[in-house]
């Protein structure tokens, strides 16, 4: 059982990291997206990487739908599970070569 924990451990923290970043991205975005700003033009394309793994599944759904709170939430939750783990299996493959 400890194996177990010691196992999802980093993949936690690579999913709540993942999470803050892209809330502060969003919310500079947010900010920044009713003017005509520098940081607007960077932070899109930004958004837009970020959104890839949902975007998969239909170009239309970027992490941050309008859809409502609750389906927003749970789009971005799956978006970031699938970030975290996909960086999981470079961290462990990394992990492996030393």
């Amino acid at each position: 059982m400890k194996i177990i924990k010691r196992k999802r451990k980093p993949f936690f923290r690579i999913f709540f990291m993942l999470l803050a970043i892209q809330l502060v991205i969003v919310l500079v975005d947010a900010f920044f997206a009713k003017g005509d700003n520098l940081l607007a033009s960077i932070t899109e394309p930004i958004i837009t990487v970020i959104s890839l793994p949902i975007g998969i599944i239909s170009p239309n759904l970027p992490f941050y739908s309008g859809e409502g709170i609750l389906v927003s939430l749970l789009f971005w939750v799956l978006n970031t599970a699938i970030q975290a783990a996909a960086l999981y299996v470079v961290y462990r493959m990394f992990k492996r070569l030393k």
